[in-house]
């Protein structure tokens, strides 16, 4: 009778929901407890802009409200290359004075099919798109266990080992962690600098100035560097079909040794942000 009455109400329970809070560890952490910026000091990112549940209505409501008087919604929303993208920087509070934290969202519109997500070498393609001149190691089983680390089952995690120029002032050799998340709506991409690898011997996280003299460029000493997080969020709109709502946040540590204290972040990374979309709008383009 007990056993009846067990499976009886095993059966009468509702699926769960997949969700990427329950998907993707690493999202729900950094929207939860948030990214390490200094001693005992966390920074959480923002929570999506379009959550997934939204109808036409909702989303285009949400879509006027970010925008506000910037654009028109048919201007953001065009089939374009070229059309525009939304950039703000966030100063983040409390943090260490001597290595700041800054926040950098950005929102913008591609066209193509949601199921191109689902190939990893395109999903590879546009959450790399900002450092192809930048070289790179996809971390092996045996870099993982040699270091302790839980080995990944499936594709949905990832590490890497890149070494990339920043603005070309700063040399940065970062290890990271990835995990994608994939809902009926949505995909999540989810990254963090490890800071498991953070004095490693191989794939450290460290910076180092890159000095120019008579002509020539050379390194300055190696620094550790705390790192950076960030979340990639695509949602298929409602209308106009086709359109996919591309949401990006980030939150990074910026010693005050990178630029001399200038505010170089503010007024380069949005031309730089700039680039980045239009090369992932043409590798949506390219897909059949």
């Amino acid at each position: 009778m007990f056993t009846t009455l067990l499976l009886t109400s095993l059966i009468a329970q509702p699926p769960k929901a997949v969700t990427h809070e329950t998907e993707n560890p690493l999202f729900k952490n950094l929207l939860d407890t948030g990214m390490p910026i200094g001693a005992g000091v966390k920074s959480q990112l923002p929570a999506p802009t379009l959550p997934d549940g939204l109808d036409a209505v909702k989303q285009k409501a949400a879509i006027l409200k970010l925008i506000g008087d910037d654009y028109t919604f048919e201007d953001f929303t065009r089939k374009s290359a070229v059309a525009p993208q939304l950039v703000k920087f966030r100063d983040i509070e409390p943090s260490d004075p001597k290595a700041p934290a800054r926040g950098v969202d950005s929102w913008f519109i591609v066209y193509g099919d949601m199921k191109a997500i689902d190939d990893e070498k395109f999903r590879d393609r546009i959450t790399n798109v900002s450092r192809s001149e930048g070289k790179g190691h996809t971390l092996t089983k045996e870099d993982l266990t040699k270091r302790k680390i839980l080995v990944p089952k499936g594709d949905r995690e990832g590490f890497g080992f890149v070494e990339f120029d920043l603005i070309e002032k700063v040399k940065l050799s970062v290890t990271g962690r990835a995990i994608w998340s994939r809902t009926a709506e949505s995909a999540v991409v989810a990254a963090e600098v490890d800071p498991r690898f953070a004095g490693d011997a191989e794939f450290p996280n460290q910076w180092r100035s890159i000095i120019k003299e008579g002509g020539e460029s050379k390194l300055g000493p190696v620094q550790p560097w705390a790192g950076s997080a960030f979340y990639l969020k695509i949602t298929q709109l409602a209308e106009p079909a086709g359109a996919l709502f591309c949401e990006q946040h980030v939150v990074l540590v910026e010693p005050l040794g990178w630029f001399d204290g200038a505010n170089l972040l503010r007024s380069k990374l949005p031309a730089v942000i700039q680039n980045n979309v239009r090369t992932m709008r043409r590798e949506w383009a390219k897909q059949p």
